[in-house]
């Protein structure tokens, strides 16, 4: 398959990831404010198995995730304190022990699955 479609697939992939967290989660984990996005706890780069996993999407309002992406330790702890200590133990195993191949039928198996998922909510 030529690259443009896995890049396309993938886009929507992520876009649709984003739409189920912004119909999952009215507000921000750390501040309350209105959620703008879904944010990989680990990110999209170092675990291609997490990329859609709900369980490593953070409900961030715009402030928070900036903040987040600049450095500020306090949004990091209070979503590690949120969350929780299992919840890390179980994203951490996921991202170990789960293997997955990025090719046009991830993107497409995810995309079915997350849609299936914003459908029943």
């Amino acid at each position: 398959m030529p690259k443009n479609k896995i890049k396309t697939l993938r886009n929507k992939a992520d876009k649709t990831f984003q739409e189920l967290g912004r119909k999952m989660y009215d507000k921000c984990l750390v501040c309350g404010k209105p959620v703008s996005c879904l944010h990989h706890y680990y990110t999209k780069g170092s675990s291609t198995p997490l990329r859609y996993d709900i369980d490593n999407g953070i409900a961030l309002c715009q402030g928070c995730h900036f903040l987040l992406h600049n450095g500020n330790p306090d949004i990091q702890n209070k979503i590690n304190e949120v969350k929780g200590e299992e919840w890390l133990k179980e994203l951490n195993w996921k991202r170990h022990n789960i293997q997955v191949r990025t090719n046009v039928q991830f993107y497409q198996d995810n995309i079915d699955r997350l849609q299936k998922l914003i459908d029943k909510i």
